[in-house]
């Protein structure tokens, strides 16, 4: 069993630790676990994700039953299993490595059904159909979501005495345990409609119940089968099944939505008499293309992301690239395409890393690909074209480099502007967000700051929702991870506008506010196994800060109730009235505990949890970012926050920034962004990388990656914070545009957004003037800068209404069109 059954089981804990709390209203049902869309809605959900469908609603093609019994008919868009005995109703077409989703709806009385996977069919056996199942038990036992194996090992996960085989016996009162937490054991709708979503990637078997994962197994016995459901046998019973779909696995985005740029060398050095040392200029994720060299024996290509003393660094520190490829000489003519070295970690569908879900493998047909800004060629002669070489450089196939632009008076800014821009284009190679090159995976706190300065540096950006859909099947671990979820689905409906594409994914975001841990205050719980494993506050470790663990810890807290204030946001904007008034009644409740029980009265900060007088900077910016500061104690916290460095990780630095630039510390900001020393953008831009670090240092985290867009924060810090331009409503209808110039004198742009550029110019003297310039169907709400000497605001040189309120002056009413402000 993988490690994340220990996550699975600590429900238990958790659960029964919320009976300490005061009385309060439980959380509304309707909130606390996703309902099943029905009709055409759900089918179109389905659709949306990439998956086919394995009936077509209207009749039986492409289904067969191996008895000679039973009665499988279809009314009203759904499949009916009749019978007196069990039998199986099974697919013609065999499948290997799949997601397959069936609903459910059991009959009332004594009933059980399932969804056969990998399963066989043996026309001469009274067991005709066998192999792997997930169960669907109405009995009183619940152990709906268990993996058994019909008419062959009986069950697996769970396991128990007399059914079971020995193997399987040794987690026996650990898997029932599980099976008996409340959050397993109340998974399946036992009246209504459940979803079953199965998962199998080469020995690798994960089954879901209603969003909730109940199985994750490691199994080799069958690598393919048919797909089948289940009528159990009880006489004038009748099953029901319906939206039965697959996707087969892998996945491989780039087929679509990445494409190959031939580059060539930016400069080309003869090393020695044998290799020769070729320099693209910026790191990308690719291979390259070469002349096929004349000759006879073999050659070497290496690969390379870093230099030393002049040289590919062969044996460089972390995760950063180096490799070679062989290559024979004289063999063939024309051009030969020489694929970069496999890392097998970063292409593995079902490694040993247990928690990892499936890498994201790149295109066959590009052959592979990895991050190198340097190559040499060992082994072929000065007389060798290399001026024909060329990379082969792997991009999302819509970057418009023209799409977004930064500039300002502060040189040093302007480099990191344009370091962590090239990081957002030089990291779509996959299709969607990856986490660099050590795993390539997607990870949702990563993928969501990627998604923020996708937004702001290109105007095409589908990525971020694939990603969502991608991530929504393949979650990670980390507890703040799945709020973050939450976070994606609301970013892309601000910027897009698209309450469709929102409708669709809407009630699968409950299973990710974490609910399911939260306590009658309304409080989220940690048990042993979250405070040591999933709870993390930052990464890595050593950038927490000091912070100290608890049962009941800010920053987890901070992420529930923002999720659950978007969620309310969001169910109101799809006319879910009722789910909008249930989470806001929770999120009220929240806040209140929130303050009691986290906030240090005596020292006008927040502690890092219950039970701990420890203030991390952590446990206060990311409350300040989310705005759960209340307006008296904002002051303080603030104060505290602008006497700290920069003691978080570049993962937080997104919020840390945030929190700062919003509370009207921009210039706080922009002096860590700034910082000398080795825990800055400034830092990283004049380290000579092309891409942003995973980490400020390889001291901070030995192996990091040099390639991870999670360090590219300031790409849309920049653009929404000095710039000044943010969404204020879905699909930017109305924006915000709120400049924060700091000590800088002058800054213009263009930032992209769904209706066209924005485009902001301005100047920081005696008086603050901006020329501000949005697209056709935009209005925007204007906050300048308000010195203390200023007296007003001037629009195209003519007085306008406007007030000030504390450092801005608002300006009545919206704009549109193209305006001159200046503020005096």
């Amino acid at each position: 069993m993988f490690s994340r059954s220990r996550l699975m089981m600590s429900g238990l804990v958790v659960l029964l630790a919320t009976s300490t709390c005061p009385a309060s209203d439980p959380p509304a049902a309707s909130i606390q676990k996703p309902a099943i869309v029905s009709g055409e809605s759900g089918y179109a959900a389905m659709i949306s994700r990439g998956y086919t469908p394995l009936f077509n609603g209207t009749d039986l093609t492409g289904w067969r039953n191996p008895y000679s019994y039973g009665e499988a008919k279809v009314v009203d868009g759904e499949i009916h299993l009749q019978a007196d005995k069990k039998f199986f109703l099974v697919t013609e077409k065999k499948f290997s490595d799949f997601r397959v989703s069936v609903e459910i709806h059991l009959p009332e009385g004594p009933a059980n059904s399932g969804v056969m996977f990998r399963a066989h069919v043996d026309e001469d056996a009274a067991k005709k159909v066998y192999g792997y199942q997930a169960e669907c038990d109405g009995s009183d036992r619940r152990w709906s979501g268990g993996l058994y194996d019909e008419a062959r090992r009986g069950w697996i996960w769970p396991s128990t005495k007399g059914r079971s085989k020995d193997q399987f016996l040794e987690h026996a009162e650990e898997s029932q345990q599980f099976f008996a937490t409340p959050r397993v054991r109340n998974a399946l709708h036992r009246n209504g409609w459940n979803r079953y979503e199965i998962t199998c990637v080469n020995d690798v078997i994960r089954i879901e119940v209603n969003g909730v994962e109940t199985v994750r197994f490691r199994d080799a016995t069958d690598a393919n089968g048919y797909i089948g459901i289940q009528h159990h046998g009880e006489k004038g019973q009748t099953y029901r099944f319906r939206n039965l779909f697959i996707k087969e696995l892998p996945e491989i985005p780039a087929l679509q939505y990445a494409s190959l740029t031939e580059q060539p060398p930016l400069s080309i050095k003869r090393i020695n008499e044998t290799v020769t040392q070729i320099d693209f200029g910026t790191v990308a994720f690719g291979n390259i293309a070469m002349p096929i060299p004349s000759g006879r024996g073999t050659a070497n290509v290496h690969f390379g992301e870093k230099l030393k003393d002049g040289r590919i660094d062969q044996n460089p520190p972390g995760t950063v690239r180096y490799g070679v490829t062989p290559i024979r000489l004289g063999q063939q003519r024309g051009t030969w395409v020489v694929p970069a070295p496999v890392d097998t970690r970063n292409v593995q569908q079902s490694g040993l890393m247990n928690a990892n879900p499936p890498a994201v493998l790149t295109p066959p047909a590009w052959q592979p690909v990895m991050p190198f800004r340097w190559v040499e060629i060992e082994g072929v002669g000065p007389d060798y074209p290399f001026d024909l070489v060329r990379r082969r450089a792997a991009y999302s196939a819509t970057w418009d480099d023209d799409a977004s632009a930064f500039e300002c008076s502060d040189e040093t800014l302007n480099r990191i502007w344009d370091l962590c821009k090239y990081s957002i284009k030089a990291t779509t190679f996959a299709g969607v967000y990856v986490d660099g090159d050590r795993e390539r995976i997607p990870y949702e706190a990563d993928a969501y700051l990627n998604q923020l300065s996708h937004y702001t540096t290109d105007d095409d950006v589908k990525m971020a929702a694939r990603t969502f859909d991608w991530l929504m099947e393949n979650g990670t671990w980390p507890s703040e991870w799945a709020p973050h979820m939450v976070f994606m689905a609301y970013a892309e409906w601000m910027h897009t506008g698209d309450t469709e594409w929102l409708k669709l994914r809407y009630e699968s975001l409950k299973s990710k506010t974490l609910l399911h841990r939260s306590g009658e205050d309304g409080l989220v719980r940690s048990d042993e196994d979250d405070q040591t494993r999933h709870d993390i506050v930052d990464w890595p470790k050593q950038e927490r800060d000091g912070f100290v663990f608890t049962e009941i810890n800010t920053v987890v807290n901070a992420f529930h109730i923002k999720a659950m204030e978007q969620m309310a946001e969001m169910a109101r904007a799809i006319d879910k009235q009722a789910d909008a008034d249930a989470f806001e009644s929770r999120v009220t409740l929240a806040r209140a505990s929130f303050q009691d029980r986290l906030f240090n009265h005596d020292a006008g900060i927040y502690r890092d949890g219950i039970e701990t007088d420890h203030s991390s900077v952590h446990a206060n910016f990311f409350p300040l970012a989310f705005g759960l500061v209340p307006d008296q104690k904002r002051d303080g916290v603030l104060s505290w926050l602008k006497q700290k460095k920069m003691q978080c990780s570049v993962y937080a630095a997104q919020y840390f920034m945030d929190a700062l630039f919003t509370a009207g510390a921009g210039q706080k900001a922009l002096d860590l962004i700034l910082a000398d020393g080795d825990r800055s953008w400034k830092h990283m831009a004049g380290s000579g990388t092309t891409i942003t670090w995973e980490a400020w240092e390889m001291k901070y985290k030995p192996n990091q990656d040099w390639n991870h867009a999670w360090g590219a924060a300031p790409a849309n810090l920049l653009p929404r914070h000095v710039l000044g331009a943010q969404p204020r409503s879905p699909g930017w209808t109305t924006a915000t545009i709120r400049p924060c110039p700091g000590a800088l004198e002058s800054a213009r742009g263009k930032v992209p957004t769904p209706r066209g550029p924005i485009k902001i110019d301005w100047t920081n003297g005696e008086a603050f003037d901006l020329s501000l310039s949005l697209p056709d169907g935009m209005s925007a709400v204007v906050e300048l800068p308000a010195p203390d000497d200023s007296s007003g605001v001037f629009a195209n040189g003519t007085p306008v209404a406007a007030t000030k309120r504390g450092d801005r002056w608002h300006v009545d009413g919206e704009v549109t069109g193209s305006v001159r402000f200046e503020v005096k």
